[in-house]
């Protein structure tokens, strides 16, 4: 073998060698990518888990009796915060399909629920 096959050789193994270096660097660089995401990822999806809990209503059905207003079902149903309170009216307002506050005995209502705010 003379000295420019010599030299040929040698070439082809440093770049045979680089290749291999780039694809160990890739697969490596792919991989600390992929566990990064996948960390992060498991990070936000239990953070996303507590805030559903916190938010996460229920809905059940009241028979309206005499006497009963929207306010009163709205103090047995959620805080005692005025602006809270209306907003909760006008939902169960549009979830019933209500015009206005009237509701009379025997009627039915759809109303959201809090079963933690129900506890305290």
């Amino acid at each position: 073998m003379n000295k420019s096959e010599r030299r040929i050789w040698k070439n082809k193994i440093r770049r045979q060698e680089e290749r291999k270096r780039h694809f160990y660097l890739f697969l490596f660089t792919f991989c600390l990518v992929i566990g990064l995401s996948m960390t992060a990822g498991v990070f936000l999806s239990h953070a996303k888990m507590k805030n559903e809990k916190e938010t996460f209503k229920h809905y059940k059905s009241v028979a309206i009796e005499k006497g009963d207003t929207l306010w009163s079902i709205a103090l047995q149903n959620t805080d005692a915060d005025n602006d809270h309170m209306n907003a909760y009216i006008k939902e169960v307002k549009r979830m019933n399909g209500l015009r206005d506050d009237t509701i009379t005995a025997g009627m039915y209502l759809v109303i959201p629920y809090h079963p933690e705010e129900l506890q305290n």
